[in-house]
């Protein structure tokens, strides 16, 4: 029994490790294709990273659907490829056709309507096909075209990199290009290529939060920067603009100004004492805790500056928590603080 919960683990381990992959391969290839200067450039690198990015997130919802459908991750036996139908497991186009095939049989990916243009799109847009049969062929057997240009005596006749560059080119076919510069044309048609990947990416999450239950709410991590994309936000590539960590981009409240008076006039406070604790966590003798509007924000006072010790002050105040004070001893905290502020009436 011990065995399989381990086995089980390292099972949710390994998702999570491809999930967080995926994501990583999908933005940053599409970051590398929004700073080209032109349609024109190799593109190699991003039909990498893009084809890499799409085929781990196929593969990975194609297992979550058969845990939450059956209740197990499926076995391959022996060296099998469990993917080996796929296009041994390359055609990313058919594992995204075998999910949307099998969104039809989920109850509520037919009922919300936002997932169900979703859907609609990556089985009907034109230019979201074409990209899905590039990269498919790209992953099966273009990864190294240039590399056997070299050394085959037959020219190549197919390339997936003309293959990508004609389809970037074929957005200028929807717009009057006589009326745009040259540098404007490429931008437009390099964001319109940008906003149909987005969109694909965007409607397969989906699966995650409305196509495979908790199996896939537990798992859908940093895809939910694509997840909640909305129609006006697409092409602005949100998901590059960095996270904020409070505990290093936040700055703790001054002792001496007025945000602080304000606090202290209208908090319960108390004052705690090295003293008072046998493994007591800062380099001063005292610290003072604050409970401000009856519970909602608590907060402590380190020699001069002034720490979160909950959620909501952290994010009201933009403050980081006391992890984050040059006083406090490494790899120290003191667990009683929180519950000594809960505790001032």
């Amino acid at each position: 029994m011990k065995n399989i919960d381990l086995l089980e683990i390292e099972k949710i381990g390994a998702i999570g490790e491809e999930i967080k992959a995926s994501y990583n391969f999908l933005r940053e290839g599409l970051r590398i294709l929004n700073n080209q200067k032109s349609a024109i450039s190799n593109n190699h690198v991003s039909l990498q990273l893009l084809s890499s990015g799409f085929e781990r997130l196929s593969k990975i919802l194609l297992l979550l659907k058969l845990k939450h459908v059956t209740g197990n991750y499926p076995m391959a036996e022996g060296v099998e490829n469990y993917f080996g139908k796929y296009d041994k497991g390359h055609g990313i186009n058919k594992m995204i056709d075998d999910l949307t095939a099998y969104a039809k049989t989920v109850e509520l990916m037919n009922n919300v309507h936002m997932v169900i243009e979703d859907l609609e799109f990556i089985k009907t847009d034109t230019h979201f096909r074409k990209f899905l049969n590039i990269i498919s062929d790209f992953s099966k057997y273009q990864r190294y075209y240039y590399i056997d240009t070299i050394v085959k005596k037959v020219r190549q006749e197919k390339n997936c990199f003309a293959d990508f560059t004609s389809l970037i080119y074929s957005y200028s076919e929807e717009i009057d290009v006589s009326k745009l510069t040259y540098d404007e044309e490429e931008r437009y048609i390099l964001t319109s290529m940008i906003i149909t990947i987005e969109k694909g990416i965007r409607a397969i999450s989906r699966f995650f939060t409305h196509g495979l239950g908790i199996e896939g709410k537990k798992h859908y991590g940093d895809f939910g920067s694509f997840i909640l994309l909305k129609d006006e936000d697409l092409g602005k590539l949100k998901y590059l603009i960095p996270k904020i960590d409070p505990q290093k981009d936040y700055t703790p409240i001054s002792r001496n100004g007025i945000k602080f008076f304000r606090i202290k006039a209208l908090s319960k406070s108390k004052v705690i004492k090295s003293n008072d604790f046998p493994n007591w966590p800062f380099l001063v003798t005292s610290v003072e805790v604050f409970n401000y509007q009856k519970g909602k924000f608590y907060f402590v006072r380190i020699k001069n500056e002034v720490f979160a010790l909950n959620r909501k002050a952290i994010n009201h105040f933009k403050i980081p928590n006391y992890f984050a004070s040059k006083n406090l001893k490494p790899r120290q905290y003191l667990i009683e603080l929180v519950d000594i502020a809960k505790s001032l009436k």
